[in-house]
């Protein structure tokens, strides 16, 4: 190129003008996602809780529906074949 022949040194601030701005870019991309993230973060907490909330208003009513007493802990029983014998 002709730019080279006039200016030696063209192709070393092209380079450094490159990678600094690769560098900038990065830092900038990183801090807007993180931002984005936190702020993502926040505005779902309320949508979690009443999702939350939906889901054991369905339960409820599933179990008034089946008018079935459902155990609300479940009890683990070591099995004969767990224990090898």
């Amino acid at each position: 190129m002709e730019i080279f022949d006039f200016w030696p040194a063209a192709g070393l601030f092209l380079a450094t003008g490159v990678a600094l701005g690769m560098i900038l870019m990065g830092f900038l991309a990183i801090g807007t996602y993180e931002r984005g993230y936190k702020e993502g973060f926040v505005l779902r907490r309320p949508w979690r809780a009443e999702l939350g909330a939906r889901r054991e208003a369905v339960i409820e009513a599933r179990r008034r529906e089946m008018r079935v007493a459902v155990p609300t802990a479940v009890v683990v029983t070591p099995s004969v074949a767990a224990s090898g014998g």
